[in-house]
């Protein structure tokens, strides 16, 4: 098996990187236009965390760049992976606009400041003879991800008003399947710029998809908290509402992720990988306790 595509840290790295560019650059027009020092430095805000959302690691970038490493048998081009946080970085400032009620100043700031530098690293790093092909995707991709809210609604109606218990898993997959091509475009442009085969392309996707909807189902569980507090509904909310007994609501969040499965290749190829980026909790049912409660005393439905 070939190593990790991706070292440590080396995502944030990247983004270390482009704000040391950023601050030679602002100390050269400072010079230049003859400006004292500002209170706060941009490069302050690039790759900075805006929302104080769970941790939102392994990225998008990250498992795309394990998951080819393996298929590819060796290590992506360090422009590939400059591209995919790029990528990242576009995902993450959408999210943080859609998901946070209230912006603060300083959080507009940063979001704007992050949108603008992420889409230098896409900009910079699309090879020429691949970059009408990548645009394309994109193009499909972006038009796809702001339509996935507009089926999350009717489809948290159809599970809020399920009449049996395997009705509401039924829909909770839908969702999750939904929800999990948000990693599609990491995927289709890594095909793309490594010339993967069309058969080869679509395994791979499918095995993204199902690591990403395996990790939502674990971050929406960690993100109880915030969900209530920000009104924004999940399946594992829904879920929280809707059990009689811990140990029910512990086999309806297994089911769920057993829903979600690798291809046979996939598994021998990278699953060891991808199980690993999942993040599932080692206390899964402790954490479960503590988000029902969350939920009760918001008022949920038990």
């Amino acid at each position: 098996m070939v190593g990790s595509s991706i070292e440590s840290g080396e995502i944030e790295q990247l983004y270390a990187d482009l704000a040391e560019d950023v601050s030679t650059r602002e100390k050269q027009l400072r010079k230049n236009f003859q400006l004292n020092r500002p209170q706060r430095s941009i490069r302050t805000y690039v790759g900075s965390s805006t929302t104080g959302r769970a941790d939102e690691s392994p990225s998008g970038a990250v498992s795309v760049c394990e998951v080819y490493t393996q298929e590819l048998g060796k290590p992506l081009e360090g422009s590939l992976k400059q591209l995919l946080t790029g990528l990242d970085a576009s995902i993450n400032v959408l999210d943080d606009i859609i998901d946070t009620q209230e912006l603060t100043p300083q959080t507009r700031i940063s979001l704007t400041v992050n949108a603008a530098f992420s889409a230098v690293l896409l900009a910079e790093n699309c090879p020429p003879e691949t970059r009408d092909e990548v645009g394309n995707q994109l193009r499909g991709y972006f038009t796809a991800l702001f339509q996935i809210p507009l089926v999350e609604q009717r489809l948290f109606a159809l599970m809020e008003n399920a009449e049996t218990k395997d009705q509401r898993q039924q829909v909770a997959e839908q969702i999750d399947a939904y929800r999990s091509r948000d990693i599609d475009a990491f995927a289709d442009i890594a095909a793309v710029i490594t010339d993967l085969d069309t058969e080869t392309k679509s395994r791979v996707r499918h095995d993204l998809q199902a690591y990403r909807a395996r990790r939502l189902l674990f971050k929406d569980i960690s993100d109880v908290e915030r969900d209530l507090r920000d009104d924004d509904m999940t399946p594992v909310i829904q879920l929280l509402q809707h059990h009689e007994t811990t140990d029910e609501l512990v086999a309806a969040v297994m089911d769920l992720y057993h829903r979600f499965s690798y291809s046979e290749t996939g598994h021998e190829r990278y699953g060891d990988r991808l199980y690993e980026l999942e993040g599932k909790p080692d206390e899964l049912e402790s954490l479960l306790i503590e988000a029902e409660e969350r939920v009760n005393a918001a008022g949920g439905v038990r």
